[in-house]
């Protein structure tokens, strides 16, 4: 009985193709290791020379670059994104800031600035936002044509950047932006909201200053009740006539003419 011998198997060859796969790689990696250190030290070597700023339109750019406190010539690579962002928000109108580099010498700022809706005079002129922040005076050529908030006591201890809690002043917002919802031009018609220090409010048109009494309920109705009156009566009459507009009667819009021997009229849309 002879014994068999078991056998061994040997590797399969490499073929051409194979060795030139890892001949690349290692290629590769060599070329990495040799030039991570280079990237490193050119990288460092970098130094700020600008800022681009953009976004902006109420704020000026030179307001934002001081903020900012950007230095110039400082390295690129440590340079406190963080930071910036926190200088450049210190402004109320601005509400977000994005903060990036850009190779080989530029940081980027771009500004996302919050939108007045109002003026707002309440112990001095402000501005207010759709989400109630108060906003300071602009500081620049920027001007702006928007209905003014009055009638509403002086907030004490709210300074700009602050949200606004007093109720009459976000009901003020709150009817504006339902007039902006129904149609711009009709948020551009209303010139004045009187709060009326917490009475019937009262708006003031933006021609000829009629005053239109509103009171404080059913506000979307009412104003949709009030475009189609301007539109359809007022405008096909003499506008110029009219003492005051009162929609504070259901179903109807109560009139005074100034030449009118009557005290009033009322009419039913």
């Amino acid at each position: 009985m002879t014994d068999t011998v078991p056998r061994v198997s040997r590797p399969a060859p490499i073929n051409s193709s194979r060795r030139w796969e890892i001949g690349i790689m290692i290629l590769v990696l060599a070329c990495m290791f040799l030039l991570c250190p280079a990237s490193w030290k050119w990288r460092k070597s970098l130094r700020v020379q600008s800022a681009l700023i953009d976004g902006e339109k109420v704020v000026s750019s030179s307001q934002i670059s001081a903020l900012a406190g950007l230095q110039l010539k400082s390295p690129l690579s440590s340079t406190d994104l963080y930071a910036i962002r926190r200088g450049v928000l210190m402004n109320p109108f601005i509400e977000g800031v994005r903060i990036s580099r850009q190779y080989p010498d530029v940081v980027h700022i771009r500004v996302k600035e919050r939108q007045p809706v109002a003026s707002l005079n309440s112990g001095g002129m402000f501005y207010v936002d759709l989400h109630g922040i108060l906003l300071p005076p602009v500081q620049s050529g920027k001007s702006f044509d928007l209905p003014i908030i009055s009638g509403v006591a002086p907030l004490k201890g709210t300074i700009p950047g602050d949200a606004i809690r007093d109720g009459d002043v976000l009901a003020a917002i709150e009817l504006l932006e339902i007039a902006r919802e129904i149609d711009p031009t009709l948020y551009h018609f209303i010139s004045e909201v009187n709060m009326n220090h917490g009475k019937d409010v009262i708006l003031y048109s933006t021609d000829l200053a009629v005053p239109i009494y509103i009171g404080r309920h059913d506000i979307a109705f009412k104003l949709l009740t009030l475009q189609t009156f301007w539109n359809k009566i007022v405008k096909a009459s003499k506008p110029e006539q009219l003492q005051y507009i009162d929609l504070r009667f259901a179903d109807q819009v109560v009139i005074r003419l100034q030449e009118s021997r009557q005290s009033s009229s009322r009419v039913t849309l």
